[in-house]
């Protein structure tokens, strides 16, 4: 009788361990279902063309920064994602691989090769700039807002004009 009551208590034993194992396998393929399908987001990317006009020295180095809203727009080296590219012509297409969104983009034209956007006393730019939409800013730098647009499927490209 006493091997009756150990076999008993065993079997209850391995009963509580299997359903144990099972809770727990449950729950983790429900958590991987619930994130791993349902929680991804599509971020797939897309390229997005700047074409950069009017500009007139070959040679030196464009910065072409993109932003989001959140992002130290327009300030130099606080872009989410940028490039830098020698000018060879007067007007120069670069290619981000992004997904679609709203951005901004700000470009500075570095004539004097020191990495950085000169600016006059007053602040003002002293080497070619641009932004999206066009903006041409009058007493200060633009909000994200002034130069906001949207990527996406139909619109995937974008002009942007130096001003100098």
């Amino acid at each position: 009788m006493n091997s009756y009551f150990l076999r008993l208590i065993f079997a209850s034993q391995l009963k509580k361990s299997k359903m144990k194992a099972f809770k727990l396998s449950s729950t983790l393929i429900g958590l991987i279902l619930a994130f791993g399908v349902y929680g991804q987001q599509d971020v797939s990317t897309k390229k997005l063309s700047v074409k950069i006009s009017n500009i007139q020295n070959k040679g030196k180095t464009l910065y072409v920064g993109i932003y989001r809203a959140g992002d130290e727009f327009p300030e130099f080296n606080k872009f989410w994602k940028n490039t830098k590219v020698t000018t060879t012509s007067s007007e120069m297409t670069v290619e981000f691989e992004v997904p679609y969104g709203e951005y901004a983009v700000a470009i500075s034209h570095d004539l004097n090769g020191n990495g950085k956007l000169d600016k006059n006393f007053v602040g003002y730019p002293k080497e070619p700039f641009g932004f999206s939409s066009n903006f041409k800013p009058k007493f200060s730098s633009p909000e994200f807002s002034d130069c906001k647009f949207s990527f996406t499927q139909q619109s995937n490209s974008l002009t942007i004009k130096l001003i100098d």
